[in-house]
């Protein structure tokens, strides 16, 4: 915030001041952004993705607690990772490393814990799945190192998918226990069968970026105010010294 100008003949300080504010418009217009929607796709880790059956939610929709990549618990927090390479995406998005990471409060076991993620299957497509259910302490943060930035963008936060936010698993080579015919739904149908196997992601997200564009009217506005300051201050001090 800026301080309110001293009245006067200190010409000097009156030019510093309206400099000073020129200054911050040519910063705010440097640093403009605009929301810019990104698309990304993540191989597979060595983590795997884990679905725990919990039987039948409705005729034919079962249900699942999900364990999400290699897990640790420090007594209060399940921390959850997936990590790997980047296979293609968006410029500047499309190359580099990635950790998906999940926490949420609790432990992690048995069957993911009470706390874990919560879905149910699509009957309609054998291999798919809904979340149902995130407890308000769960959040996602998807870390990504490319070659030239670092990111770290959440995608839940308190339980809840953030505004243009999205992101799916699709196994590589899944395994199952408990059911004949290895599918997704299948297992949630079946209480402590279980598929398991390293998962590829995609995610999608809306980023700050720069936005070079032409500057709105009222930055247009700032930047002639502050000339026309500059010249009447300036014009102000020769008729001080004139004086």
């Amino acid at each position: 915030m800026e301080a309110e100008p001293k009245r006067g003949l200190m010409a000097k300080g009156d030019v510093m001041l309206f400099s000073s504010r020129f200054a911050a418009v040519v910063v705010a217009l440097a640093g403009a952004t605009q929301a810019g929607a990104i698309s990304i796709s993540l191989g597979a880790g060595s983590q795997e993705l884990t679905l725990y059956g919990q039987g039948p939610i409705s005729s034919g929709v079962g249900s699942f607690k999900v364990g999400q990549g290699a897990s640790t618990f420090d007594g209060l927090t399940s921390t959850f990772t997936f990590s790997g390479a980047i296979t293609s995406g968006d410029a500047g998005f499309d190359s580099g490393t990635y950790s998906f990471i999940t926490k949420y409060a609790g432990p992690d076991t048995p069957q993911a814990g009470p706390a874990a993620p919560f879905a149910q299957s699509n009957p309609s497509s054998l291999n798919f799945f809904y979340y149902d259910f995130l407890d308000p302490s769960t959040s996602v943060t998807l870390f990504l190192n490319t070659p030239s930035q670092k990111y770290a963008i959440s995608l839940v936060a308190g339980g809840n998918f953030i505004a243009g936010t999205g992101y799916s698993f699709a196994f590589t080579a899944p395994t199952c226990t408990g059911v004949a015919t290895c599918t997704q739904n299948n297992v949630g149908l079946t209480p402590g069968a279980t598929i398991h196997g390293p998962v590829t992601i995609n995610a999608n997200f809306t980023i700050a970026t720069a936005a070079p564009g032409v500057p709105e009217p009222s930055v247009w506005a700032l930047f002639v105010a502050g000339f026309g300051a500059i010249g009447f201050t300036a014009r102000r001090r020769q008729t001080a010294l004139a004086a």
